[in-house]
């Protein structure tokens, strides 16, 4: 994914650099970069994942904090995913990112 497809995927999910740094916690600074030199490929997954589930955009309203724990934000993605029958289809994306990551793929 090129910078600019990461800013138009940005957009189109209804997320800005800052919010989606908080969403899935990593530093402002990490997303700018990724803005600036395209995102690693474990990023672009959780794009895809937070588009195919439809995933709404955490509201900052100072009475709510945007979730940072990666247990909380995918607990989210997993119950919208069985909302449409899809949870089992999640689990297994999930997984397969996780065992691709353990060896090294991503």
């Amino acid at each position: 994914m090129t910078p600019d497809e990461f800013k138009t995927a940005l957009r189109r999910l209804g997320r800005t650099q800052i919010g989606f740094a908080l969403e899935i916690g990593v530093s402002r600074r990490t997303v700018h970069l990724w803005a600036e030199r395209g995102p690693p490929a474990y990023a672009v997954y959780l794009l895809t994942l937070i588009e195919r589930y439809g995933v709404k955009a955490a509201q900052n309203d100072q009475a709510t904090p945007i979730p940072t724990d990666p247990a909380h934000v995918l607990s989210g993605m997993y119950t919208q995913a069985i909302s449409t029958s899809d949870g089992p289809s999640f689990v297994g994306a999930v997984e397969h990112w996780v065992q691709r990551h353990k060896k090294g793929k991503i």
